[in-house]
């Protein structure tokens, strides 16, 4: 007779975190096996069943991947209750607080004082140039919006002449957010990294990029 695996804490969290993403997506066990399979990892659905319940002793990284993508569910959380605990066993002999095991799982913690070329390192830029991309979005399209409010209003009134210089105002932030965009995206190519894609509304930027063949 073969004893049951018997599940770690984490797998036991992961089971509990893939049934409420189930239910609350109204999937059965068979669509989700279904919709893992369709990417390329097969998980029976009385392996879902299982991980559910607690009967698996441990998941291999690429069915926690599958289930966060076909859940919908970020992976950090799929691992971490983030706001449940105070402190988590994130291994058998680690427990450490559900922040930090977030930051663990997500690399926030390890991109500081990096060094260059590091894994560490090329997180850091990726992150960087992210933020990058939000704060330029959010510039392009409060310029966007101050000056249709400015073309709105009558000219020559008070009204118009405060919009125009607000809108004036947001545009030069707006050109220069995505000036600090334009050279993050050349300082990762002159290391050999390639940016990540930029959103429509900012194509524009790739433009002036100076891409190699």
């Amino acid at each position: 007779m073969t004893n049951a695996p018997v599940p770690t804490a984490l797998t036991l969290r992961v089971g509990e975190a893939v049934r409420a993403a189930r239910t609350d997506l109204g999937l059965s066990a068979p669509e989700v096996a279904k919709r893992c399979a369709d990417l390329g990892v097969p998980i029976p659905p009385t392996g879902i069943n299982k991980i559910e319940n607690g009967g698996r002793g441990s998941l291999k990284v690429e069915e926690a991947l599958a289930l966060a993508v076909v859940l919908r569910v970020p992976l950090a959380s799929l691992l971490v209750p983030l706001g449940t605990d105070a402190t988590i066993e994130l291994l058998p002999n680690l427990r450490i607080s559900s922040w930090e095991a977030v930051r663990v799982i997500t690399g926030e913690g390890f991109t500081e004082d990096a060094p260059m070329g590091s894994p560490r390192f090329t997180l850091a830029m990726f992150r960087e140039h992210e933020v990058d991309v939000q704060t330029a979005t959010i510039s392009t399209r409060a310029a966007r919006d101050w000056r249709a409010q400015a073309g709105k209003s009558s000219i020559g009134s008070d009204r118009y002449d405060q919009l125009t210089r607000q809108a004036a105002e947001m545009e030069r932030i707006a050109r220069e957010d995505c000036r600090r965009l334009l050279a993050t995206r050349q300082r990762m190519r002159d290391l050999d990294l390639h940016p990540a894609p930029l959103p429509d509304h900012l194509a524009f930027i790739a433009q002036e990029e100076e891409v190699p063949d």
